[in-house]
């Protein structure tokens, strides 16, 4: 049962895998179109949707950008069934986005869709096999037939209803919690923290993951407060490298150098050859400033005003900008000032866990 919980975990990460692209190019559509917009004068595109010149080519910005985000729950179904079943549980895959749309059941149902339409790919692909000049029948007629046809049963008929209920209901409770100050400090702690556990690993992944459902369901500020927790960790240590540089040894100068990037297009990773200097000392600063960074999001209100971009430039997508940059810059400093204190990053030596079983009398062969 573990083995199998691990694979549709799996299969759902190489779902939004393929499904974030596509969704971040529709958003840095919209995105540019209301920048300009805004610089222009004019907030509200759709008001230009009959206008001529530059104000139409930014209203069709806009509109292609929202078309391709509405493309989400296509690319996910299908791919979620491509990572179960290859190429053969396409046809179902994009099937199952197609009724994910239309009932309304969103992520859920295009998740739920596509390991259907996967599983049943495999299954069909397996059990039946015809030999002779009508094999080819098997993958171009009958797989599809029977795999998209369950999802019509299953997906449309029998689960639609539900599952649009489900998926709307979670909505609505996510969306309250937003609108709730105590509810969103509380989430924005809880994401904050999980994002600068382990940076890129599984705690990570899981906090990473769940701003990125409630993205793809429209719900976006879940996914503004985990952004911001990950800038924080590069560019804490970057920071901390050049506020006091003879405190790190020539290495970690030079990942203090690629922090600054990593820390502006929102990798998390950059913060990694710091963090490992001292992990007993340095993973509880970083989850304290992830959660400083995204609790102080939420108490200086920032709100989407479109599909927010990730990295330092996405607090230009954000309502009130300041506080998302505010964040950033509290948590940023929470680790510039605290790993300094905590940790000597000069002593090549001192730290690692070599030395430590060196020092005790353990001898370390390395093949």
């Amino acid at each position: 049962m573990k083995k199998i919980m691990i694979d549709i975990k799996n299969h759902l990460m190489t779902g939004i895998s393929f499904a974030l692209p596509v969704i971040i190019s529709g958003s840095l559509m919209v995105a540019v179109a209301k920048i300009i917009g805004l610089a222009i004068g004019e907030p509200n595109l759709d008001v230009l949707a009959h206008s001529s010149g530059l104000g139409n080519w930014l209203y069709l910005t806009q509109d292609i950008g929202f078309k391709i985000i509405g493309l989400m729950n296509y690319v996910l179904g299908a791919y979620v069934a491509y990572s179960i079943a290859g190429k053969k549980g396409l046809a179902s895959g994009f099937t199952a986005g197609l009724i994910a749309s239309l009932t309304g059941s969103g992520f859920l149902g295009a998740v739920v869709g596509g390991l259907l339409a996967g599983y049943s790919s495999e299954w069909v692909s397996r059990k039946i096999q015809i030999t002779g000049s009508a094999a080819s029948s098997v993958p171009l007629i009958i797989l599809p037939f029977i795999t998209v046809g369950l999802q019509v049963v299953v997906m449309l008929l029998l689960l639609g209803d539900a599952l649009s209920w489900i998926n709307i209901s979670l909505m609505s409770w996510v969306q309250h919690m937003t609108q709730d100050g105590t509810s969103t400090i509380v989430l924005a702690a809880v994401l904050g923290g999980m994002i600068c556990f382990d940076l890129g690993g599984p705690v990570n992944k899981a906090a990473w993951g769940t701003g990125n459902v409630l993205f793809l369901s429209g719900v976006y500020l879940p996914a503004i407060l985990v952004n911001v927790a990950i800038i924080t960790p590069p560019l804490g240590y970057a920071a901390a490298r050049f506020l006091r540089p003879n405190n790190f040894n020539q290495t970690l100068k030079e990942a203090g150098n690629g922090a600054v990037i990593m820390g502006i297009l929102g990798i998390s990773e950059g913060a990694i050859p710091f963090t490992l200097r001292n992990p007993a000392r340095l993973i509880p600063l970083n989850v304290v400033a992830g959660v400083l960074a995204s609790v102080s999001v939420a108490l200086f209100k920032a709100y989407p005003i479109m599909p927010p971009l990730g990295g330092l430039y996405g607090g230009l997508t954000v309502g009130n900008p300041w506080a998302y940059f505010i964040g950033a810059a509290v948590g940023t400093a929470v680790i510039a000032f605290g790993a300094n204190l905590l940790v000597n990053f000069n002593d090549e030596e001192s730290d690692s866990p070599v030395s430590r079983q060196r020092d005790e009398g353990i001898d370390i062969k390395f093949d």
